[in-house]
């Protein structure tokens, strides 16, 4: 059943929308190039106003891709991704999640020591969830406010055996998240 949820949530989060752009391979810029310094390549397939993709790939492809971050907080499934045939340089496909429903800015928010202390956790992430989250699935409603994934860790397992959710404004506890291993 969960596998299904995610496949879900996979086909739903990487929407794919095509563009029409071609490069040769020894053309593709390198890892953290910055989208807005370039004027051929992917600002002719680009439409949002993203600054910095990261590259990687596999045998067959050439991939660049962003995770959004408001600040330093992770906006959950946000990203755009290009991936272009390695060998041809041709692109392939556009995946893009992005949410508009965010502030541009971080609002002020407790500290990650204080995230931690409340959920009594030892690692701690600045996220904002989205409605779709799988590893958030019991956090509803869905926080509207960026969160502390604060991750508690058992000595006794040798693993995480529980996130806890705090609100990263209002220092409350409003959920709980996948255990990471």
């Amino acid at each position: 059943m969960k596998y299904k949820v995610l496949m879900s949530l996979v086909i739903i989060a990487l929407m794919i929308i095509p563009v029409s752009c071609v490069q040769p391979v020894e053309q593709v810029p390198p890892q953290n190039w910055t989208v807005t310094n370039e004027t051929g390549f992917l600002n002719k397939c680009q439409q949002n106003n993203v600054t910095f993709f990261e590259k990687s790939g596999s045998e067959k492809h050439i991939v660049y891709s962003y995770h959004r971050e408001i600040d330093n907080a992770i906006v959950e499934l946000d990203r755009i991704v290009y991936i272009f045939d390695r060998e041809t340089g041709e692109f392939v496909e556009k995946h893009v999640h992005w949410r508009d429903d965010l502030p541009d800015e971080l609002p002020s928010v407790i500290s990650k020591q204080e995230a931690m202390a409340i959920g009594g956790g030892t690692k701690a992430w600045l996220i904002y969830i989205d409605p779709e989250s799988v590893v958030f699935a019991d956090v509803e409603p869905t926080p509207k406010n960026p969160c502390w994934a604060v991750l508690v860790y058992d000595e006794r397992y040798g693993y995480n055996t529980d996130v806890v959710v705090v609100d990263a404004v209002t220092g409350e506890i409003v959920g709980h998240g996948e255990p990471i291993p």
